[in-house]
């Protein structure tokens, strides 16, 4: 009998997953990071966490069968390494704004660039982080054998192969979507030759695996995979039109699924790779529960336990009527994404008033960040079409207080699945299950990915209060 795992390596924690050919879940377990944070991540403690997980997995399932093991990962990632694959620095995330006076040193190229990569112009690529290394640190540059992102530093040590899957590629501002292929005039921008970056490979491309994993006898087939958004329309059976993802974890992004690779021309939207088919169109932010964490721990003086941290604004919340009684939040605290793609860009508070508390600012930082994501769904409709329902996914869903926000700022029905099962991590089981011949398609998945649904509302009552709200925040998002 064969088994599924799926592995999806966040910015925050490694997550494994593990099923059976009936998609009955057998065991999960995940591995938070002490050695980095936000924009600052050890590979290496990464990669042990990986084979930590594994030999969990390994105590759980019997010897006869085989094991297929997906794999998700954050986009953007960067870590220079040397010959024998160890990182020469720390791995560099999404959040590392390090090479914005690169980014605006280059901004002329801007739009050839995100017309062929689908990737925008932003200092989050790894484009930009090495055209920056290569100026900044010519020492580690000419030390670097290869740059890669942290799912390739992680399967070179397991398979030994430097290979990264086209859905990550496609998020690195240098891949050329259409022709699947490395863009030439994006490695020379930032002045890297093919032979310094891992081929790419098909999202199916699998290996055995070939580094010994204690406890784990049975044989094991590893799968590359996609991007961790990418691969959360997977797991969450969104391939339909008018079926959007909304996902908030340290960051957050909203997402549907095309059938072709269109480009936004007003290069607000990003288009990634799903897999041979099927492409992916959203619109990233910066400030999820990253914002939260700061709020509460450098701000409040609370600590930076992501459970504590949503009990202290859940508390907030509860103590505070719904527009936080006229009090609005601009949340880029960490600079952002869609739709203004400015790293120096601010967070800002708004009509603050000796009638505001604690809670109140809380509760806006929760507003401000849905109403981010409202104004990020309008931009997807006049792309992509209608929206018709939002399927809500990552951290922030086991807080059912910030989920009915969320459904009254977007006023829109929003889905949840009842099971806590990472949708990245299932979108990486069944690409290990399509490899394994355990389904033909992604129809024939999504056929026994049956989740029951929590469903939630907006309220009637404060559709006027966050309508009003949304018309002042885009105002002041074009100022």
């Amino acid at each position: 009998m064969n088994y599924f795992a799926g592995i999806d390596i966040g910015t925050t924690h490694t997550k494994l997953v593990v099923v059976d050919a009936q998609l009955r879940l057998l065991g999960q377990w995940k591995r938070g990071y002490r050695q980095g944070f936000g924009d600052r991540l050890n590979a290496t403690e990464i990669r042990t966490h990986c084979i930590d997980l594994l030999e969990e997995a390994a105590a759980i399932l019997p010897p006869a069968g085989a094991l297929f093991v997906g794999f998700s990962a954050a986009m953007h990632s960067l870590v220079p390494v040397d010959g024998n694959g160890e990182a020469l620095s720390d791995l560099v995330t999404w959040a590392d704004n390090s090479s914005q006076p690169w980014v605006e040193a280059h901004r002329d190229a801007a739009h050839t660039l995100f017309m062929a990569t689908g990737t925008p112009f932003h200092s989050m690529a790894p484009l930009a982080k090495l055209g920056y290394w290569r100026q900044a640190n010519a020492e580690v540059w000419q030390r670097m054998h290869m740059a890669v992102g942290i799912k390739e530093f992680v399967w070179f040590h397991l398979a030994n192969e430097w290979v990264v899957d086209h859905s990550i590629a496609s998020a690195t501002g240098l891949f050329d979507i259409d022709a699947r292929t490395w863009f030439p005039s994006a490695l020379a921008l930032a002045g890297i030759g093919e032979e310094r970056l891992p081929m790419p490979v098909s999202v199916l491309h699998t290996r055995p695996l070939r580094s010994a994993i204690p406890g784990l006898t049975c044989p094991v087939y590893l799968v590359i995979g996609g991007s961790d958004g990418c691969l959360a329309q997977l797991g969450s059976n969104l391939l339909q039109p008018g079926a959007a993802a909304l996902t908030i974890g340290t960051s957050g992004a909203i997402r549907v699924t095309r059938p072709s690779a269109e480009r936004d021309p007003s290069g607000q939207l990003f288009t990634y790779i799903l897999d041979d088919e099927l492409y992916v169109q959203g619109a990233p932010m910066n400030n999820g529960g990253l914002a939260l964490q700061w709020w509460n721990h450098d701000v409040m003086q609370g600590g930076l336990d992501p459970a504590a941290t949503m009990q202290a604004f859940e508390k907030g919340l509860s103590d505070t009527p719904s527009g936080a009684e006229g009090l609005l939040c601009i949340p880029w605290f960490a600079g952002e994404r869609a739709p203004v793609w400015n790293a120096s860009a601010r967070g800002s508070f708004h009509f603050v008033s000796t009638r505001h508390r604690h809670a109140h600012f809380g509760r806006a930082v929760l507003e401000g960040i849905c109403l981010q994501f409202r104004l990020l769904a309008e931009l997807l409709e006049q792309q992509a079409g209608p929206i018709s329902g939002v399927y809500a996914s990552g951290g922030f869903t086991a807080s059912k207080a910030w989920l009915q926000l969320m459904a009254d700022v977007m006023q829109r029905p929003l889905y949840v699945p009842a099971s806590p099962v990472d949708a990245s991590a299932l979108g990486a089981i069944a690409m290990a299950m399509r490899v394994a011949g355990q389904c033909a398609d992604w129809p024939a998945f999504a056929a026994i990915n049956r989740q029951p649904e929590d469903r939630y509302h907006g309220q009637e009552q404060t559709k006027p209060v966050y309508d009003a709200q949304f018309d002042i925040f885009k105002a002041l998002c074009r100022s």
